[in-house]
């Protein structure tokens, strides 16, 4: 059982670029205070929870990366846009806005 978890967090870590397994190695040996190898052999070893938590880790760095939105092409993207300038909560007319 560890075991397929074990090859599951291979096959997503094998996903993430080069910093992204730089930030995540870093972050689970501050975690874990010691280096986390990922390893077929050495992930088999851990507790079947810390690989439940690595996995869930790794599948949320790629959703954040794969669906995020780019929050300075998204910006950009609106400079030119006429936009409302005001902000008002509950009933409001739609000439309020403009």
């Amino acid at each position: 059982m560890k075991n397929e978890i074990a090859k599951k967090v291979l096959t997503e870590f094998e996903r993430l670029s080069d910093d992204d397994k730089n930030s995540l190695s870093t972050a689970l040996e501050h975690y874990y205070g010691k280096q986390v190898r990922f390893l077929l052999d050495e992930l088999s070893k851990m507790d079947h929870k810390d690989l439940e938590n690595i996995k869930s880790t790794i599948g949320g760095m790629i959703l954040t990366r794969e669906y995020a939105p780019d929050i300075l092409t998204a910006y950009a993207s609106l400079k030119d846009k006429d936009l409302p300038s005001k902000i008002s909560f509950g009933k409001h007319r739609y000439n309020d806005f403009y």
